[in-house]
């Protein structure tokens, strides 16, 4: 009667995705774990389980804490070859720490051809596990011996394992690892280890401050690289110790010591590119010190060694900043190239409208026509062609710029729209309603697109959303597409649509727009933002880039700008005195939501920060003693990043530009940016004064992102900093630039 039983329950009607695993698959779909185990169980004591209802069966196990069973259920599932690499890996991980022989036998194959990047880092965790549990001489030779067959991403953190797990540990081997390399996290763990050993050379001296470097940990690079300075020797080149130990200087905002070692790097290298690239790094740091005559001779000297472009714009500031127009004009008039003219070109007009010429700045904004410098040219000029009386120019302007401006210009330009006359605006929807019925869907989807970047009207923004997803073929929520062959499909066929997207993400649909959305719906629906930001991406860019991000219905939209915390943003937001939709913005631009990613230097957890930067914070806001594995816990990482977010708004008098542009580059240059923007400074404005790109596009998206968030889940933010604020004498954690 019990077989009887089970076996109507395993020939339940299925869904169409369901595959031989039965109604276990069904039950798998709809998360019945407890039942799938029970009936699992049960059946096993009657009759085996074909391989792929193990594999069911075996998830099951895991999810109610039953490895035992797990176990034996994976066992089984070995014999399916279209899962048997899931089943091998997830056998490995069970049994690496009580039988790392045996674990090590499941993945070896793995460590060398696995299907998906996943996998291969699972096989690589349950075998340096065993490596630590403790392998027997055999298995540890024929590891070494297989080493270099294996991938690089199994090779490096296996060597490491397999050097540490050593008694005494293989110093030699640690410094193999240094010398491919100083920058992954092996490289890291090989420095720190290392550092403790008695009578190294100079060159693994030189290889541990390197690393220690590289993954910002300044102030144990610095006594190294100091001690490497009195050192000859051809492999310790005397120019980047000097350099890095000035770097180190840099970091801690020490700006007359970085600029000692600076000119001890220039002096000790010959005259080329590199002396040149190491006068400008002199010249910011002077710049930042105050030293205005020091750094234009330092850029003088940069630009004689080695002329670029980006060199002559930098003297070209420099000499702006001295109120050197003549000269500064002179040298912009030998740029090269036209992104670099146009680059100039929104330097200088900036520069005139901050000295009270907004007249001349208008004119200078008008020459720019390429991105990315088109998007604050145009906006700036809109602005000051509305503030002297003449909206038709400033419609003009906008309109023309509409297809380069990015979703951060874009907003802006919305804003100059919404406070122009009644009259124009009306006369410009009227011809981009006329446009919109061209017989070119070219022509009709760039009309649209220009549409919805410059209108500020939330209703007739909506109307053309839905214009947008018929024009593109996405209107209505997309249904399941097929899979094609492969891991993600049987898994997700099995009904363990977790599992296929933890071991192969990039299986799941993606050959055209809808498909791809309804990836990123399951992606976020299944706890993975970060993969849901990725497909969502890819859905927008299959569908059209005409169409800007606000113009996609709005479940696509969720899924680019997901909120899987908001009570733990909404919370640490809170308490930081920083508007949730900023810090929801940030912990996008950092991790993409992901809790648990690693930067290559170290930077933990949603909101990327170092554990050494989350100390101070966490010290100076009543949470001493951050362990480092605590930043993947999303509230914690929230609650520091929130607490240093708030301090620098403060800091920074609530410009939330200059606020996220330091949590990027550091408060030194932010104050640097912000003072040559001038006392009527805006957001915009000082963006168009922030001359790093990286840290200008982080800004951008950062606060682009912010506006989306706040569209799409509603206001709840605060206007401003709330609570109290930090004691103007509050020491500051280390510089933000520390956290990469």
């Amino acid at each position: 009667m019990m077989i009887l039983s089970l076996v109507v329950v395993l020939g339940a009607e299925l869904p169409s995705t369901a595959t031989a695993g039965g109604g276990f698959a069904s039950m798998a779909r709809a998360g019945q774990w407890q039942q799938v185990h029970r009936v699992a169980v049960q059946r096993a004591e009657q009759l085996p389980l074909t391989p792929d209802q193990a594999l069911i069966a075996a998830h099951a196990a895991r999810e109610v804490g039953d490895d035992p069973a797990a176990e034996r259920f994976f066992e089984a599932a070995l014999a399916d070859p279209a899962v048997s690499d899931v089943a091998r890996v997830e056998l490995a991980v069970l049994v690496a720490g009580r039988d790392p022989d045996r674990a090590v036998a499941l993945v070896e194959d793995l460590l060398r051809r696995a299907p998906t990047r996943e996998l291969r880092e699972a096989a690589v965790a349950a075998a340096v596990t065993a490596v630590a549990a403790g392998l027997g001489e055999p298995s540890r030779a024929a590891l070494e011996l297989r080493m270099p067959i294996f991938h690089r991403g199994a090779s490096r953190p296996l060597e490491l394992a397999l050097a540490l797990s050593r008694d005494p540990v293989d110093a030699a081997a640690l410094a193999r690892i240094l010398a491919a390399s100083t920058d992954d996290a092996e490289a890291l763990a090989a420095a720190e280890r290392l550092a403790s050993v008695d009578g190294l050379d100079a060159v693994d001296r030189w290889r541990v401050a390197q690393a220690f470097y590289r993954h910002a940990l300044y102030d144990r690079a610095a006594p190294l690289l100091e001690a490497l300075a009195a050192v000859r020797h051809l492999q310790v080149p005397a120019r980047e110790v000097a350099f890095l130990r000035g770097r180190c200087a840099f970091r801690r905002d020490r700006l007359e010591e970085a600029a000692d070692w600076y000119r001890r790097a220039i002096a000790a290298t010959a005259a080329g590119e590199r002396r040149s690239e190491l006068e400008v790094h002199l010249a910011r740091v002077l710049e930042l010190s105050g030293d205005m005559d020091g750094a234009v001779a330092a850029a003088q000297r940069a630009v004689r060694l080695d002329i670029t472009d980006d060199r002559r714009l930098f003297l070209a500031r420099l000499r702006l900043r001295r109120g050197e127009t003549d000269l500064a004009d002179a040298g912009l008039a030998r740029l090269r190239s036209r992104s670099a003219s146009d680059r100039g070109a929104l330097m200088r007009g900036v520069f005139e409208l901050g000295a009270g010429e907004p007249g001349a700045a208008r004119s200078r904004l008008a020459a720019v026509q390429r991105p990315p410098w088109i998007g604050p040219a145009a906006v700036i000029g809109a602005e000051l062609a509305a503030a002297a009386g003449e909206p038709e120019a400033a419609l003009e302007r906008l309109v023309s710029a509409a297809p380069s401006l990015d979703d951060y210009w874009a907003d802006r330009a919305r804003e100059v729209v919404a406070a122009l006359p009644v009259e124009p605006v009306g006369a410009w929807r009227r011809r981009e309603a006329l446009a919109m019925e061209d017989s070119s869907e070219r022509h009709r989807r760039r009309a649209i697109g220009r549409a919805l970047a410059l209108e500020p009207d939330p209703g007739r923004v909506a109307a053309l959303r839905s214009r947008a997803a018929a024009e593109l073929g996405l209107d209505g929520e997309p249904v399941e597409p097929a899979f094609d062959p492969g891991l993600a499909a049987a898994l997700w066929g099995l009904g363990l649509e977790s599992a296929a997207l933890r071991w192969d993400p990039s299986g799941l649909p993606r050959r055209d727009a809808r498909a791809s959305w309804w990836t990123a719906l399951r992606e976020l629906e299944l706890g993975r933002p970060w993969l849901a930001i990725r497909a969502g991406d890819a859905a927008w860019r299959q569908a059209s880039t005409d169409i800007p991000h606000r113009g996609l219905p709005a479940s696509l939209r969720r899924a680019l700008y997901p909120l899987p915390s908001r009570a733990e943003v909404e919370a640490a937001a809170r308490r930081g005195g920083v508007p949730w939709p900023l810090l929801a913005a940030v912990a996008r631009s950092e991790s993409r939501w992901n809790p648990g990613v690693v930067s290559k230097v170290g930077a933990r957890g949603l909101m990327q920060l170092m554990p050494a930067t989350a100390a101070v914070v966490g010290a100076a806001n009543g949470r001493p003693d951050i362990a480092p594995d605590e930043l993947f816990d999303p509230a914690v990482s929230l609650e520091l990043g929130a607490a240093e977010l708030g301090r620098l708004l403060w800091r920074f008098g609530g410009n939330r530009a200059a606020a996220v542009a330091a949590y990027n580059a550091g408060e030194a240059q932010a104050a640097l940016w912000l003072d040559q923007c001038g006392p009527a400074c805006t957001e915009a404005r000082f963006l168009a004064h922030v001359s790093f790109s990286v840290t200008r596009g982080y800004t951008e998206e950062v606060l682009a992102a912010a506006a989306a968030y706040h569209e799409l889940y509603g206001p709840g933010g605060l206007s401003g900093r709330s609570g109290s604020p930090p004691a103007p004498g509050t020491p500051a954690p280390a510089s933000a630039r520390s956290r990469r």
